[in-house]
C-alpha cells in the first residue's frame, strides 16, 4: 500500500528554481569589436553541447544572433565577487522597460568593472576570461523562444575547444576532479564544492 508522507512535506512557491547549478560568465562580440561579459547559470551540458537560457532583451542573446559564437568561462569560487559585479549590468546601451526596473545598468567596459582579465581565444573572435580556470569556446547551432515566453532565448551550443588551467589538470590530461572546484549558484547565493561523497558508475577514474 503507498504510504502518504503528508506530514513530512510542505506545498512551497519559491521565487526561483536555482537549487543549485554551476555559474559561468559567457563572453560575446559586441557589434564594435569589444568583448560584451554576462554572468549566467542557466545552461546544461550533453556530449559536446550545451543548451543555454538567457533573457531575448540582452545584448548577450543580441550578439550570439548576429555572429553565432561565444566563450563559456567556468569561474572558481574565489571569483564569485568579480561574477557579482557583472550581475547588475548590461552591454545593450538603449535600457528597457525591464532592465530599469530590475536595477541594471548599462556598462560599457565588462572586464573593468568586474576585474578580469582578457585572453585572445583560438578559434572565436570573443575574448577569454583569464582568472576562469575553464574556458569553452562555442559556435551557435540554433535558437528557440521560450514556450509562451518570448522574453527568453535558449541556445544550442557546440564545443569547440577547451582550455583549461595547467593546475587543475592531471597527468591524463583529464580535469582532476579535486583540483578543480566550480562556483556554484544557489537560490542567488554563492557556494564552493564540498567534499566528494561518491561516484556514478560511469566514471572512468
Amino acid at each position: 500500500m503507498l504510504e502518504l508522507y503528508t506530514d513530512r512535506f510542505v506545498l512551497i512557491a519559491p521565487e526561483v528554481l536555482y537549487f543549485g547549478t554551476p555559474v559561468a560568465v559567457m563572453s560575446t562580440l559586441n557589434p564594435d569589436g569589444t568583448s560584451n561579459l554576462a554572468a549566467m547559470s542557466s545552461f546544461w551540458a550533453l556530449a559536446d553541447r550545451f543548451v543555454v537560457g538567457l533573457g531575448s532583451v540582452g545584448q548577450t542573446a543580441a550578439n550570439l544572433l548576429r555572429t553565432g559564437e561565444c566563450v563559456l568561462n567556468f569561474p572558481s569560487p574565489t571569483e564569485w565577487q568579480c561574477v557579482e559585479r557583472l550581475a547588475p549590468t548590461t552591454g545593450r546601451a538603449d535600457l528597457t522597460d525591464y532592465h530599469r526596473a530590475s536595477g541594471i545598468r548599462y556598462t560599457q567596459d565588462k572586464f573593468a568593472i568586474s576585474g578580469f582579465t582578457a585572453l585572445k581565444s583560438l578559434r572565436v573572435a570573443p575574448l577569454r576570461v583569464a582568472e576562469c580556470p575553464v574556458q569553452v569556446e562555442a559556435r551557435v547551432l540554433t535558437r528557440h523562444h521560450g514556450y509562451d515566453a518570448p522574453a527568453l532565448s535558449y541556445f544550442e551550443l557546440q564545443k569547440l575547444c577547451v582550455h583549461a588551467q595547467s593546475r587543475i589538470v592531471d597527468q591524463q590530461n583529464r580535469i582532476d576532479i579535486d583540483a578543480w572546484s566550480p562556483l556554484f549558484y544557489v537560490f542567488r547565493h554563492y557556494f564552493g564544492k564540498g567534499a566528494r561523497l561518491g561516484r556514478n558508475f560511469r566514471a572512468t577514474y
